[in-house]
């Protein structure tokens, strides 16, 4: 059943997850942002012409209300709605947050309104991009349980695949999403930066590095970490990592700091492969763990 639909907070992710819920056949009655300009924008690129606006009164012309805000701004919106009457009774307010829980959207002011908390597992560095990676992508769905079927409905409208979470699993879920994508694109622009001690510019080492990178994406997505993993730590070959600590001496101390905390994770993924004996993989960790203090 469609549903009409209202989007606080037009940023990258609610363009795309509107955009998507809009072309699966559902009212978008309004998209909401503080700037006109960046309200009409978001209407064109949702295909919802005339829907941008300024105006929190229209919130009340949704049965669905996307608030697709920082983390830090939902309760605070949330309970200005609520208190401001700007919600029709039993509105179904939703959030994208993947570490609160649905419940920071309800007040103690009574059950006027229902909340969902649905967090794609994805990452979305434009809008263009969003509404291309979202088919296909889990989401995990969070809240009282007679609105998952709501909440799983939505998902499969967005071509997404749902799946159950806790309010209590959240923050260690994100954790994980922020380590399989933030710290992911950390970890290359680190070494980008060590090619760069090589003597060329940064954007230079990192082009060089791309066919690498989609090799090795390519590798675990086909194969798991375990067997995907390749080098000089799955190979046990202790003579290399020590060149390369000797190496990294020249470049920022943090750089090498963040190679030895891999390494170090590396040689448990290697055990796990089977490739690494265990006095190999003991040499290596003492190797890793010695002192890091440099002379100046």
């Amino acid at each position: 059943m469609k549903k009409r639909i209202v989007l606080i907070g037009p940023g990258r992710l609610g363009q795309a997850v509107t955009r998507l819920l809009n072309e699966a056949g559902h009212d978008i009655r309004a998209i909401i942002s503080r700037k006109a300009s960046r309200a009409q924008a978001a209407a064109r690129f949702c295909n919802c012409w005339h829907t941008g606006t300024t105006d929190l009164e229209k919130a009340r012309e949704g049965e669905i209300v996307l608030l697709a805000l920082p983390d830090d701004h939902l309760g605070a919106m949330a309970a200005h709605l609520r208190r401001s009457g700007l919600l029709s009774p039993g509105s179904v307010l939703v959030h994208f947050s993947g570490i609160h829980p649905a419940s920071i959207l309800l007040g103690e002011e009574g059950p006027s309104v229902q909340a969902l908390a649905i967090h794609p597992l994805q990452t979305f560095a434009d809008s263009v991009m969003g509404v291309q990676n979202i088919p296909g992508s889990p989401f995990s769905i969070e809240g009282p349980e007679e609105l998952i079927p709501l909440a799983e409905q939505l998902v499969k409208d967005m071509e997404g695949v749902p799946f159950r979470i806790t309010s209590q699993q959240k923050p260690l879920y994100h954790a994980a999403a922020c380590i399989a994508s933030n710290y992911l694109v950390t970890l290359v622009d680190t070494a980008a930066q060590v090619m760069a001690g090589c003597g060329m510019e940064k954007r230079e080492a990192f082009e060089l590095l791309i066919p690498i990178l989609r090799g090795t994406g390519r590798n675990l997505i086909a194969l798991g970490p375990e067997q995907a993993l390749t080098g000089p730590i799955a190979r046990g070959d202790v003579r290399t990592v020590a060149k390369h600590l000797k190496s990294l001496k020249v470049m920022p101390e943090q750089l090498e700091s963040i190679y030895r905390l891999m390494g170090k994770q590396t040689v448990e993924v290697a055990r796990a492969k089977g490739t690494l004996d265990e006095p190999q993989a003991k040499e290596i960790i003492e190797l890793l763990d010695r002192s890091t203090v440099r002379e100046h």
